[in-house]
């Protein structure tokens, strides 16, 4: 059987060309989405700052989740004081030190802020050895007011010993006397204080950073691991590349990330590689009705022509999957580098080799083409041979009962996960719904496309039959082969329906969360640490208060918690953005459109959520919430109140010193001053407001305005790394829809030649083709549109509360535009083709 298929992949590579095409580029994405998990499950970056240490011991930065993935803290959880102590005592230690890190800033010898490139730390000299950092001069610091900087800040800040350098941390400064510089490392810049001092200057000084472990000579690293773990029960102990997890935030974080979404975007992206290839392999067999239909007449059994088919399938399945999937590390790398210039990863992640992810690809692709191709030959192995000749001159004139009330249930399935789902069960499983009903409406659709196709042609047919001959015959075939036509429109309807909503969700959540921004922001003034500054300290509170003019000030911290809930199959724990606020005053700075209760109950043993995470976790008010602040640390909170604006502050409100003391830095993010009544209070302030900022290092002054717009730009950027994942996609179906209308356009040169021995013209050949084009890009353009815009309205009701997704005519035009130029000449350019051969020539040559 493998012979007689490998003959027909010989003589009909036309077709086979266009389904080894679909699986080779769904390979690749699919082994793209797999190196991109193991790169968050294995990857990590080397150690720096403790590279001289033999195992370093942290805080538990990650939530064990049962049978899902551990999600990871948003902050530095830390491990205490006495863990060193307690470390220096387990066999086969030789020294253990404990790190404390401070976020800080620095300015120039005029005051002006310095943009380091990376992050600026403040350490105690005794863990300087953990590196090692090693004096190139000078000596270490003796006194609270004397520090060591590393080369490279002194270098950026023209620095030399004896000299001063101005520090700080927050908004509060102070100057040091430099009494030597170390060498650097990678991707921070160091400062180090003595160990007094820079406890002092620690958000929380009875916490380490971290533990550095020195091994006696001819211990294994690892042995002692497993000692330190067993003897320091409650911390995360790492050795070799490991130890970058504890030693950078952003790398545990971005492993977080790559995890999440290659689980979700994988499970969407083998859905629509399946899809399509289905789609592909479908016309290709459609194509070759009369070659099957003889071979049932000839006494074939079904069962024979399905195991030819599926040996063709198998054959371009291997091939093409196996070539794609090496292509797929290609992508993956492009992948990475594009999250990187969007800021969602560090720009020196690097993706972890692995031959798994191009092993499942293959098994997935080869297994679903295998069913699609078995799929695809159901009707015409099952049907009688002498009804199988009929077929294969003409297409049967109606969709089976079963295809119609399956495309029919389908699309009733799809519209209930779109639109029904978020009014029935909110919060993001709503949004998860109707983004996934795309597919199914999709499906649906694709199912009853030959219906929709002979709907087109028939509405546009007034139209059409202006240009007589050609017109004519664009109507017929469209109307009599409306199955082969539907193969084309359905991946052009996907890519443009992909794009509308992905688009959709884009602009609405952005859109969103600059309105309530605006509305919320109360206050005539918001305070904010500018590029280079590391946060608001917490005295500039006070310091603002006792401004003349000033009614109210507002502190605000911002962290991310995970929120606890219960699902039928099991527990889950779902990161939401939280912000701290002082409860006094916030009445007249902040408006979080409250909907159930009152934020004046607001205190240490309570909490707000946003209609978003109330709906998520299933709460009301009078409930009692289960979280993780930043550092890891549970609790279990009263739900005092569900409000709107979660788009534009944060999903979860908790109070200020609750979160601050469980934040990385212990600093605010923004302070919301409001003036009194009259237009001399708001000038006053703002006057007194500006002097502040130019006296005090890493601090701006802004309006609401430009405040709500920052919130915009935050969104725009969480919202782009979805875009970039899916755009991925959106170019695998663009590519496929080429493909496929290639293909279809490609198998008509026969019927092209019979149409010009009768008599037709080249030019009302091309003239026929052309209005075809204009029949499925118009079918594309409708079914693309009526399927997304249930998810739209969905995701608009679940981020909203509003069934009105934000809309940008310019952005619709330009999709359709695209659609319509794809389509048409992905028809034209094959057609010139086809027509070069002389029509006797064409007309001989065997299907």
């Amino acid at each position: 059987m493998f012979d007689i298929a490998w003959s027909t992949i010989k003589n009909r590579r036309g077709g086979f060309v266009a389904a080894f095409v679909a699986l080779f580029l769904g390979s690749a994405l699919i082994t793209a989405c797999g190196a991109l998990l193991m790169s968050g499950l294995t990857s990590g970056i080397e150690p720096q700052r403790y590279a001289g240490a033999a195992v370093v011991v942290g805080g538990e930065q990650s939530k064990d989740v049962p049978e899902d993935f551990d999600p990871v803290y948003a902050e530095r959880a830390g491990v205490p004081e006495s863990l060193t102590a307690a470390l220096a005592k387990v066999p086969g230690v030789r020294a253990a030190v404990g790190d404390r890190t401070v976020a800080l800033s620095a300015a120039d010898d005029r005051g002006r802020p310095l943009d380091l490139g990376d992050p600026l730390y403040g350490h105690g000299w005794s863990s300087a050895v953990l590196a090692p950092f090693d004096l190139t001069e000078g000596g270490a610091p003796r006194t609270d007011r004397q520090a060591v900087v590393d080369a490279r800040l002194a270098s950026e800040a023209g620095l030399a010993v004896g000299d001063t350098a101005r520090l700080s941390v927050g908004t509060t400064p102070a100057t040091y006397e430099i009494t030597g510089i170390v060498a650097p490392v990678d991707r921070q810049v160091s400062v180090f204080f003595t160990d007094e001092r820079a406890r002092e200057l620690s958000p929380r000084p009875e916490r380490l950073t971290a533990v550095g472990v020195f091994a006696e000579p001819g211990t294994d690293p690892e042995t002692l691991a497993d000692r330190i773990a067993a003897a320091a029960p409650g911390t995360d102990v790492h050795t070799g590349d490991r130890v970058g997890d504890l030693e950078f935030l952003d790398v545990g974080q971005s492993r977080g990330f790559l995890v999440a979404l290659s689980a979700a975007f994988g499970g969407t992206a083998l859905a629509v590689v399946v899809f399509v290839v289905s789609s592909t392999l479908g016309l290709g067999i459609q194509q070759r009705r009369r070659e099957l239909a003889m071979l049932r007449a000839i006494a074939a059994t079904p069962r024979q022509i399905h195991r030819l088919i599926g040996a063709e399938t198998l054959l371009v399945s291997v091939t093409g999957s196996v070539l794609g999937s090496v292509q797929g590390f290609y992508v993956a790398d492009w992948l990475r580098a594009a999250f990187a210039r969007a800021g969602a990863l560090p720009a020196d992640f690097e993706p972890a080799p692995s031959v798994l992810p191009a092993v499942a690809s293959v098994l997935l692709c080869v297994i679903g083409g295998r069913l699609a191709g078995y799929v695809a030959a159901r009707r015409i192995a099952r049907i009688k041979p002498v009804e199988a000749l009929g077929e294969s001159l003409v297409e049967p004139p109606g969709l089976g009962l079963g295809r119609l009330i399956g495309g029919t249930a389908l699309i009733v399935a799809g519209l209930v996960m779109a639109i029904v789902l978020p009014l029935v069960i909110p919060g993001r499983a709503a949004v998860a719904g109707a983004g996934g009903a795309l597919i199914v409406l999709m499906i649906g659709g694709a199912l009853i496309g030959p219906v929709l196709v002979k709907f087109t042609a028939r509405l546009l047919a007034p139209l059409l039959s202006r240009s007589q001959v050609s017109g004519y015959l664009a109507i017929a075939n469209s109307t009599a082969n409306s199955r082969r036509l539907s193969g084309a429109v359905v991946p052009l309807a996907l890519g443009a329906a992909m794009a509308l909503l992905q688009i959709s969700l884009l602009t609405t959540g952005q859109e969103e969360a600059k309105r309530q921004a605006t509305e919320g922001v109360t206050a005539d003034y918001v305070l904010t640490a500018d590029r280079t500054g590391t946060g608001l300290s917490p005295e500039l509170t006070g310091t603002v208060r006792a401004l003349p003019g000033v009614t109210a000030a507002t502190p605000v911290a911002r962290s991310q918690i995970l929120l606890n809930y219960r699902e039928s199959d099991g527990m889950r724990a779902e990161p939401f953005g939280a912000q701290g606020v002082d409860p006094a005053g916030l009445g007249r700075t902040l408006d979080l459109d409250v909907r159930e209760g009152d934020l004046k109950g607001l205190t240490a043993d309570t909490v707000a959520l946003s209609r978003m995470a109330a709906g998520t976790a299933g709460l009301d008010v009078g409930d009692t919430a289960d979280l993780h602040l930043g550092d890891g640390v549970q609790k279990k909170l009263k739900v005092v109140a569900v409000y709107g604006n979660g788009l534009g502050f944060g999903d979860v409100t908790l109070t200020r010193e609750l979160l601050a003391r469980h934040t990385t830095t212990g600093l605010d993010t923004t302070l919301l001053v409001t003036a009194g009544g009259t237009a001399a209070d708001r000038a006053g302030v703002g006057t007194a407001l500006g002097d502040l900022e130019r006296r005090t290092p890493a601090l701006e002054v802004r309006t609401p305005d430009e405040f709500a717009a920052a919130q915009q730009g935050a969104h725009a950027q969480q919202s782009w790394t979805n875009l970039i994942a899916n755009g991925a996609l959106l170019l695998y179906v663009l590519i496929a829809v080429v493909n496929t209308l290639v293909m279809a356009v490609s198998a008509r040169g026969r019927e092209f030649a019979m149409l010009r021995l009768i008599g037709t013209t080249a030019r009302q050949t091309r003239r026929m083709t052309a209005l075809e084009s204009w029949i499925v890009v118009a079918a594309a353009l409708v079914l693309g549109v009526l399927i997304a815009l249930p998810p739209m309205v969905g995701s608009a009701l679940a981020l909203t509360g509003r069934p009105v997704p934000h809309v940008d005519a310019l952005v619709w035009v330009a999709v359709a535009g695209f659609v319509a130029l794809l389509g048409r000449l992905s028809v034209s350019l094959p057609t010139r083709s086809a027509l070069r051969a002389a029509p006797v020539d064409a007309a001989s040559v065997r299907d």
